[in-house]
């Protein structure tokens, strides 16, 4: 017999988010659902910024090299970013990133959705930081590597392997960095969550349904449309109309990347009744056409 030289003792324990007790972390943990978009390497040339800018899904910066400032959601709160850094911004939120004058920069741009639920975003949901430091245990820079490779090659179940690259991120700064984190879904909301999920797993299952109604989803959780209607939004924040077409535009970015089927096809996939509908639906939501979105590269 070995002799077992580490017990529980023998380990630093992991922060709590301030707030939430670790079994609701768990819970939310285990209902968190991740759709990568896509993963690229940049080199910028000097005086390079991004935004003001507000984009549609989440995303991280990996600074391999180089150094700059930004903000995220409020332009009075600057911070600093170096090598070995991660900038993290969630979906929604407007932003601004530069760099330093002749600085040479180069980094990974990872795009993704990530909900609790399907329909909470993470980010926002837990205030996870905009900024987080890399260590010698941090996963940040070997996993953007690996996103990249993988949204290039497109090798064996890489959307699979690209999904779970994003969930080892994020889970580990929910782990390590649960000190700078702070939960905003609390009092009816919490309570209401966990009863909706079926709606939010029906969602997920019915996006290409052109039939799929409000009504559908009152009678899935035995309430009135009336009812329905306000409880939805007091644990959404949208209507559920709104809701629903946002996930569909989101899952049509997700294809609009990952595969080559074409534009009306996948509005089809994605629940629009008829394609003109679907430009403008894409179009008020992203800011572009499905065409333009499709061949931009994504930073």
């Amino acid at each position: 017999m070995g002799e077992m030289i580490r017990d529980a003792e023998s380990f630093d324990p992991f922060a709590a988010i301030p707030g939430v007790e670790s079994n609701q972390i768990e819970q939310w943990m285990q209902a968190i659902k991740v759709d990568a978009v896509s993963a690229l390497e940049w080199k910028w040339k000097e005086n390079w910024k991004v935004g003001p800018r507000v984009i549609q899904d989440s995303m991280w910066f990996y600074f391999i090299r180089g150094s700059g400032h930004g903000w995220i959601g409020n332009p009075k709160n600057v911070f600093r970013y170096g090598a070995g850094d991660l900038v993290l911004i969630p979906q929604g939120v407007e932003h601004f990133i530069t760099q330093d004058a002749e600085a040479d920069s180069h980094l990974c741009a990872v795009h993704f959705h990530a909900h609790v639920y399907g329909a909470i975003n993470l980010l926002a949901m837990l205030e996870m930081p905009p900024l987080v430091h890399s260590t010698s245990q941090s996963p940040y820079g070997p996993a953007s590597m690996r996103l990249v490779r993988e949204f290039a090659v497109q090798g064996p179940a890489w959307r699979t392997v690209m999904n779970a690259e994003v969930m080892l991120v994020l889970f580990h700064i929910l782990r390590e960095e649960a000190a700078q984190c702070h939960a905003r879904v609390t009092g009816p909301t919490l309570t209401e969550l966990p009863r909706f999920l079926p709606v939010f797993e029906q969602i997920e299952a019915r996006l290409g349904d052109v039939n799929f109604c409000v009504p559908d989803m009152a009678r899935t959780v035995f309430l009135s449309e009336v009812q329905f209607r306000k409880l939805f939004r007091r644990v959404t924040g949208i209507n559920p109309i709104r809701f629903v077409q946002r996930r569909r535009i989101e899952k049509s970015c997700v294809l609009l990347q990952t595969t080559e089927n074409t534009i009306d096809a996948i509005a089809e996939e994605c629940g629009f009744c008829d394609a003109p509908f679907f430009y403008r639906a894409f179009r008020k939501w992203i800011a572009m056409t499905p065409s333009q979105y499709r061949h931009s590269k994504r930073f």
